[in-house]
């Protein structure tokens, strides 16, 4: 299993939009891929089955009945051994979502913040001889290494909150790599910072008890997440490049990486680097504009991006396909928001070399 998280702390940042598309992208090279909604917003999960939802919208409106959507919510999975009622999860009791022949869905549920106690408190008494505790501190990523295992899934995609807590903290570790998704602004840039401190403080802290989990037979994650890259996103373009007012932004990016983010990753861990390699040079893997009409007709249909057709179009043009120019420039975008996507895509397929 190959586990990979879109995190920012700073909101709006359009995590939950890439990981999305970058699900579909992955799948398309004939990868099989996990989605795990951890996120309690669920948008991910609105996107991804966003006509089951539908569907089951109107018929609640036409029956006044509420209609059971499909599949286990990750809090479904997770509530018998954070209640300590079984060991760990059961892997063989949980329902994923077929979304594609390539993409699975673990859903999301509204209440999952309901954990975030004991995940918390699982963490302040890592260090006891709690067994509950212990159990619960490595549940989720024994659960979702069971899972994938189970489904012989290639790489399993996190959306998680942007957020700083218990639930976050604990799904960030079980991954293997992370992208930083981020918006070209000064608060954005700043944001690096903080993360820095963030990150540092969640690795080092794993760190101190792998080896006595290990020596006990819990089945801890390493917590070495490897950085992939800072994603810039959510612009706007002109003449084909971005804005001025975003470009400066975007530029100023490198700088705060090296500054502040590298040198935590090169350091949390002796002897160990989780920079991947960058440098200021090379640190931003991707530029993605904004959608700009195409956000909605992907909301919409549930399709990624670059697989938006013209018969989808009249959604938003009062029944009538975009034509001419109009679909020829929304064609160059989706390819080039393809391209861009790509990039991303190729990182985490290179996780198995």
């Amino acid at each position: 299993m190959h586990a990979i998280t879109l995190y920012n702390h700073k909101g709006g940042v359009s995590k939950t939009t890439t990981t999305f598309n970058l699900a579909y992208l992955l799948a398309s090279r004939g990868n099989k891929v996990l989605v795990i909604d951890a996120d309690p917003q669920c948008n991910l999960t609105e996107l991804l089955i966003s006509q089951v939802i539908q569907q089951a919208d109107e018929a609640e409106a036409e029956t006044g009945e509420p209609q059971p959507l499909p599949g286990s919510t990750i809090l479904d999975a997770l509530r018998p051994r954070i209640d300590g009622d079984v060991p760990e999860v059961d892997v063989d009791t949980v329902q994923l979502i077929s979304v594609t022949d390539n993409i699975l869905l673990l859903r999301g549920d509204v209440n999952l913040s309901d954990i975030e106690d004991s995940l918390a408190e699982a963490h302040t008494q890592r260090f006891s001889n709690k067994t509950h505790e212990k159990r619960t501190y490595v549940a989720l990523g024994s659960f979702f290494e069971r899972l994938a295992a189970k489904h012989e899934i290639d790489f399993v995609l996190i959306d998680v909150g942007p957020s700083s807590g218990a639930l976050t903290r604990a799904c960030f570790l079980v991954c293997d790599a992370f992208f930083v998704p981020s918006m070209p602004d000064r608060f954005n840039v700043q944001a690096i910072g903080t993360l820095s401190t963030l990150l540092n403080r969640w690795i080092s802290e794993h760190q101190q008890i792998v080896p006595s989990f290990i020596e006990q037979g819990l089945p801890v994650r390493p917590g070495r997440p490897e950085f992939l890259g800072i994603i810039s996103q959510n612009f706007k373009m002109m003449s084909g490049k971005p804005k001025k007012s975003y470009d400066l932004w975007i530029s100023r990016m490198p700088g705060r990486f090296e500054e502040k983010l590298k040198p935590v990753l090169d350091n949390v861990i002796p002897g160990v680097s989780l920079s991947g390699g960058m440098t200021a040079a090379n640190c931003i893997v991707a530029k993605i504009p904004d959608f700009v009409g195409l956000a909605p007709l992907m909301q919409e249909t549930g399709k990624p991006v670059f697989g938006i057709e013209k018969a989808d179009t009249k959604i938003i043009n009062d029944g009538v396909p975009w034509q001419g120019n109009v679909w020829a420039q929304a064609q160059d975008r989706m390819e080039k928001y393809k391209t861009e996507l790509g990039h991303l895509a190729n990182k985490v397929e290179d996780l198995r070399l």
